[in-house]
């Protein structure tokens, strides 16, 4: 099954995995979006810069979590919950153990929150260093009015373009392909390669929409950050 979820990442940019341990995984992600929760509330109440406030309430949040802050360790358990099966198998094949921890975020949607834009986190080169996220369902996310993720497969390669020429996305060419979202329970993950295209849908629903976001990039160079293997 490992070597099938890594040719699917390798093949479309894109695959899903499965909590190992459920029980455990779902217990691991309720404290962690507790701590969300938490993040959430620190980041909305502190003051609005001029800019955010020229753009107006925002039904979409990033809530950034830093190694040395207090809300590391629930997060860091249900990282370790997502990588216990599959999932970390998968990044040590893309990316290898010492993999850096470049981003780690807490994406929260509101009820209401329209949908993103068609989007990569990264336009593809040759010479760049392959970064893969993981979004890891902190409850259950099983019906699409809950605005999950949408992935555009075979976007985050040349070879997946007329003429081998990868393209960012727009409106007008993400309409000619096709998009994929994923039913997840808690604890699952979908592994994503930054370069592919995606959006968050429309929360049509009556409730919050969690999300933990790590991204992981191959053969960085700093020193004393978090690496993948940290996590296994």
């Amino acid at each position: 099954m490992s070597q099938l979820l890594e040719d699917a990442l390798s093949r479309d940019g894109v695959a899903v995995t499965r909590a190992a341990y459920p029980e455990a995984a779902a217990a691991a992600c309720a404290a962690c979006l507790a701590a969300g929760l938490d993040g959430l509330e620190r980041k909305l109440a502190l003051p609005q810069t001029m800019a955010e406030r020229m753009r107006g309430p925002s039904l979409r949040h990033f809530v950034p979590v830093w190694p040395a802050c207090a809300a590391m360790e629930p997060v860091a358990a249900a990282l370790r919950a997502a990588l216990a099966g599959e999932a970390g198998t998968l990044l040590v094949a893309a990316l290898g153990r010492d993999a850096e921890l470049r981003e780690l975020q807490v994406i929260v949607s509101e009820p209401g929150a329209a949908a993103q834009e068609v989007h990569s986190d990264s336009n593809w080169s040759a010479d760049a260093p392959r970064l893969v996220t993981m979004f890891v369902a902190l409850h259950d996310v099983l019906d699409e009015c809950m605005g999950p993720t949408h992935f555009w497969p075979h976007t985050h390669l040349p070879r997946g373009f007329p003429g081998g020429v990868w393209l960012p996305p727009t409106a007008s060419l993400a309409a000619e392909r096709r998009s994929v979202w994923y039913a997840l329970r808690a604890g699952d993950a979908v592994l994503m390669d930054a370069c592919t295209w995606h959006r968050g849908g429309a929360n049509t629903s009556g409730t919050r929409r969690f999300l933990l976001a790590a991204t992981f990039v191959r053969d960085a160079a700093a020193e004393r950050v978090p690496r993948l293997g940290d996590f296994l």
